[in-house]
């Protein structure tokens, strides 16, 4: 395989800023690992925001997708990108700025997982999703058929974007579309481990699991220092 010189350095860069957070036992066996959305435990997350947040990372990493995707496209421009809530809008904004695309909107989110589109396309117009990252696709998807319910008359292009994805370019929940990225963690052999609580390795050996990772991220990310303070395990301020 190839590897993306591009993603490499992306994928550095963000480690360096602190957006990248793995497990480390480091001889301590209440070393903690967190709880992800889906509820499963896993030994890797990324907060692709702790690098996005910066203005000048975010405007360079969609320039370089916006330059990506035209390249991708040949000449076919989107009269609309859509991003999602809520991390997903500013990238997919800046994206659009960055191609000169002449329309942005956003899905809005109701419930847990439902997206609304509130926009009205003219007929035969097009339109792309961009995500700031996405894991499986799904969420890309339930955008695609948000501005479709709401548009049935406008035209989904066949590809999605985002700035990093955990799956690879053809994931199943995207029904066939090619997913675009800057950083591809499959391409760049980074893989993290999920379980079912029930069936986690890490609780059976002592380890914390730690709920709503992005409250406590400055501490999470303590634990992977070669000596990492005591009192994070002590005092159990993941909770």
């Amino acid at each position: 395989m190839i590897v993306n010189s591009l993603g490499t350095r992306l994928w550095e860069l963000m480690k360096r800023s602190g957006a990248v957070w793995e497990y480390s036992y480091k001889g301590n066996l209440r070393a903690p690992h967190v709880v992800l959305r889906s509820g499963k435990h896993s030994n890797g997350f990324v907060d692709t925001l702790q690098y996005l947040s910066r203005v000048a990372n975010l405007s360079a990493a969609a320039e370089m997708l916006a330059r990506k995707l035209a390249g991708r496209l040949d000449g076919i421009r989107p009269d609309w990108i859509f991003g999602s809530p809520m991390a997903g809008i500013p990238f997919a904004t800046e994206v659009a700025r960055s191609w000169e695309i002449n329309r942005i909107g956003f899905n809005e989110k109701v419930g847990d997982k439902e997206l609304i589109c509130r926009f009205d396309l003219s007929p035969g117009e097009k339109f792309l999703i961009v995500e700031e990252m996405t894991t499986t696709g799904g969420t890309p998807q339930r955008g695609i058929d948000a501005v479709l319910k709401k548009n049935p008359t406008a035209v989904a292009l066949p590809i999605v974007a985002a700035f990093l994805t955990r799956c690879g370019h053809r994931p199943t929940e995207l029904q066939g579309r090619e997913l675009i990225s800057l950083v591809s963690l499959p391409e760049l052999n980074v893989e993290y481990s999920e379980w079912e609580p029930d069936n986690c390795p890490l609780c059976s050996s002592g380890s914390t699991p730690i709920s709503n990772c992005k409250r406590v991220w400055s501490d999470l990310l303590k634990t992977m220092m070669d000596d990492p303070p005591t009192s994070l395990f002590d005092t159990r301020p993941f909770s």
